[in-house]
């Protein structure tokens, strides 16, 4: 260890390059396998994991050709199942309510997350309770709730049994009763920081707990008996299903049916968390990879310039065991202690970023078992980056004390540069391909313009407010016009049936995008082929007027024979009853993300609100911090019972694909780095083979040889080492990235002058470099070679 401190920087072994560059890959390739592990770990603070099921819902209507599988339940599903089927020990249902900023008593505002949940719901996800009353008592009396430690710390010691008031509705209240652990950042659970006792529902919603068919907004899920198989619970559960569900869907020709999905599978279910979990593994491993090469490359290239000092050792009496102890000494050095000190100190200098692209914190993902994982990973690089050079190193005869090393190892250098440069190509591909996949999901013609739309939330205001605001909204020169909404169109929306009343037959589930206000479709610039928008004069019939998109036209013309034009025609529609009557039909457009397993592609219809609600749109002529900072002091001037801050429509659009902009972040960072390590690796290559070559080159300078010669001579290895190599990355990156548009719906198309640019990049900035190395040397004065000899 004394040897290797001493010749830490000694000159001709680039240690300081190999630390550092091993230093960084370390960092990137650690914190990719301990992504991966936490990723693996989901849902594991879940006691008999095993044993515990999500219940899903199978529903079949006559249009749909086969059950279709819902994650959502109705409110009397779960608690039915523990009634109804011995095997379940525990049964629980919770339903979304609000994520807004309520207040304390004392004046402190935060925001709250909030779930409805039954009194069950802490025996199925056992949290532990730091304080307050039992959950079994405190979730069953509506209008109480329980806080998580993080929130409890905000708001202070003295919260329990005081109340917080929502700031957007001073009228809804509730009291804290409890305190209970931070729900962990790796789980498929929403993470809510207020659990309220679901009878609370009763005061702002339908109360649909006991409710068998529709308003399934519930999740659902079951404890079984340990060794339970979920198949012993279908004759009870079909038995639950002929006493409650088939009388009330008697006659519709629909089916209905309940599953039972392994919660530890949910998470991997997933297409995209799948491939997603596979892609950073691989780029852990080619991280890893890359940096561990190019030690061994640099450690070898060295071998030119400490052959002799090596059969020196030789010479008095070391032997080959006592060379590779040395060597490997070196790797502790510089792999076990700096190399690992230095990627720690990455990690945590840029945790920010770190935190940012892989969305949670980096607490939560060096756990002790990815700690323990990347020890190991650590000391197999030890050893690799010891023994691989070790056993060359001993190699060296001791005849090398008395006379220059002219071995070159070439293959053995080759070889790692073959590797280096595969992966090169690979990432810069692959960061081709993610790139242009992101930008072709956020600039996607949904059929509704966006990119010019400022969004507001009206909740809490006044009428009059809101009339004011739109009013000197209107009159603002760069305001081309606005519209109101029951929900934003970047979203899902709730389904409702519609369906034949005289025999109860239900056709279709449609997205209910709910009501929508004047010049809705000017503002996002919806086309109406055919009919007319809403007539707001007509105010004894406007309530059954109904806009429908073009392919719910086309599925009643399939379903219910719809014939000739659909304008006129009368329908029923589930929560809306009717008949309710078409008066427009505008082109289709595509609700919420893009990703093949959530895309949302039903028809949609949208219905009439004369009166300002729900959310406020704002169509500009240009979006600029000018314009968008004179419609905030319009809004915060009119608006004034509740703070109101604008966004914009484009913003939430992409942020439906935050998860892919974090890949392709990672893939640029790790891609920089992966080819900064090869293009190291090529310089130590080069270096090598000039310093070994030396005498020939400069002989050949004398003889008259041209500086193109000299390139020829010393590039004609590399060049068939890089092209076959970064012809091979590019194909495996293409293979890679079949697999990735899988996922999604929309899709760039892969082209093979696509990755002939990017091969072509990457097979250009290596033999830059490398003719430049060349040139430099080619260009020094031969007697300086010689006499070097």
């Amino acid at each position: 260890m004394k040897k290797a401190l001493k010749s830490l920087f000694r000159k001709g072994e680039a240690n300081v390059v190999k630390i550092l560059c091993l230093g960084v890959g370390l960092a990137i390739g650690l914190t990719l396998l301990a992504e991966v592990i936490f990723q693996r770990s989901y849902d594991n603070f879940i006691p008999r994991l095993e044993d515990t099921y999500r219940v899903g819902e199978r529903y079949m209507r006559p249009s749909d050709g086969g059950l279709k599988e819902y994650t959502q339940v109705s409110g009397a599903v779960a608690s039915g199942l523990k009634a109804y089927c011995p095997e379940v020990e525990a049964a629980t249902r919770f339903t979304e309510f609000t994520a807004d900023a309520f207040v304390s008593e004392d004046k402190k505002e935060v925001l709250c997350n909030i779930y409805m949940c039954d009194s069950s719901f802490f025996d199925v996800f056992p949290l532990p309770i730091l304080m307050g009353e039992p959950p079994r008592t405190g979730l069953e009396k509506a209008g109480c709730g329980y806080i998580s430690r993080e929130l409890f710390e905000t708001l202070g010691q003295d919260i329990i049994g005081r109340t917080l008031t929502w700031k957007a509705f001073p009228k809804f209240r509730f009291t804290v009763v409890g305190v209970f652990e931070d729900m962990p950042e790796n789980t498929h659970l929403p993470r809510f920081n207020v659990a309220l006792a679901l009878p609370t529902i009763a005061w702002v919603s339908w109360d649909g707990r006991n409710n068998w068919v529709g308003n399934d907004r519930y999740k659902g899920y079951v404890r079984l008996r340990a060794g339970t198989d979920p198949e012993q619970l279908r004759p009870n559960i079909r038995r639950m299903i002929d006493d409650n569900v088939s009388e009330e869907l008697k006659g519709t020709g629909s089916e209905l049916d309940y599953a039972l999905q392994p919660v530890k599978e949910i998470f991997v279910s997933s297409d995209y968390n799948r491939v997603m979990n596979i892609v950073f593994l691989s780029f852990a491993v080619i991280m890893l990879l890359s940096s561990l090469l190019n030690y061994v490359l640099l450690s070898i290239s060295s071998m030119v310039s400490r052959a002799k000092s090596i059969a020196t050792y030789r010479c008095y009496g070391a032997g080959r065991s006592d060379i590779c102890r040395m060597i490997l000494a070196e790797s502790c050095l510089h792999v076990g202690i700096l190399s690992l000190g230095l990627a720690v100190l990455v990690i945590f200098g840029m945790q920010d970023f770190l935190q940012m692209q892989l969305g949670h914190s980096l607490k939560s993902l060096f756990t002790p078992s990815a700690l323990a994982m990347c020890v190991l990973v650590v000391l197999a690089v030890v050893i690799i980056c010891g023994v691989a050079p070790g056993w060359l190193y001993a190699r060296i005869p001791v005849t090398y004390a008395y006379r220059r090393y002219s071995e070159s190892k070439k293959h053995w250098k080759l070889g790692l540069l073959f590797v280096q440069f595969l992966l090169s190509s690979l990432f810069v591909s692959l960061l081709a391909v993610i790139g242009l996949q992101y930008h072709a999901l956020t600039n996607y013609d949904a059929g509704f313009d966006y990119k010019h739309v400022l969004v507001v939330g009206l909740s809490g205001t006044e009428d009059n407010e809101r009339e004011r605001c739109i009013q000197e909204l209107k009159a603002l020169p760069d305001v081309a016009s606005l519209s109101w909404g029951y929900c934003s169109p970047v979203s899902k929306c709730s389904g409702n049936n519609v369906y034949n009343p005289e025999t109860g037959e239900v056709y279709m589930n449609v997205a209910d995008m709910y009501d929508v206000g004047d010049d809705y479709h000017k503002t996002f610039q919806i086309p109406v082929i055919e009919g007319s928008v809403f007539t707001p004069h007509l105010q004894d019939t406007v309530t059954r007027q109904v806009m429908v998109s073009r392919k719910f036209v086309k599925r009643m013309e399939e379903l219910a024979g719809w014939k000739g034009s659909p304008v006129g025609k009368a329908f029923f529609l589930s929560e809306h009853g009717g008949p309710l009557t078409v008066c427009g039909v505008y082109e289709e457009i595509h609700l919420g993300s893009q990703l093949a397993e959530s895309r949302d592609e039903r028809p949609t219809v949208m219905f009439y609100q004369g009166k300002p609600s729900g959310v406020l749109f704002i169509r500009v002529h240009r979006m600029s911090p000018e314009t968008v900072g004179q419609v905030q002091k319009v809004v915060d001037r009119t608006l004034t019972s509740q703070e109101k801050i604008l966004t914009s429509l484009d913003s939430q659009m992409s942020s439906l694909y935050d998860s892919l902009l974090r890949v392709r972040n990672s893939v640029f960072f790790a891609g920089l780095c992966v080819l900064v390590i090869a293009l190291v690796g090529l310089f130590a290559y080069i270096r090598d083979e000039v310093l070994r070559r030396r005498s020939e080159i400069a002989i050949r300078i004398i003889h008259g040889a041209k500086v193109s010669d000299v390139e020829r001579l010393l590039l004609s290895d590399l060049l068939k080492v890089a092209v076959p190599s970064v012809l091979l990355g590019g194909l495996v990156a293409w293979r890679i990235s079949e697999s990735l548009l899988e996922l999604f719906a929309v899709k760039i198309g892969l082209t093979w002058y696509l990755f002939a640019l990017c091969m072509a990049a990457v097979l250009l900035a290596v033999m830059m470099l490398a003719a430049w190395l060349v040139w430099r040397t080619a260009r020094t004065n031969p007697t300086e070679n010689l006499r070097a000899e």
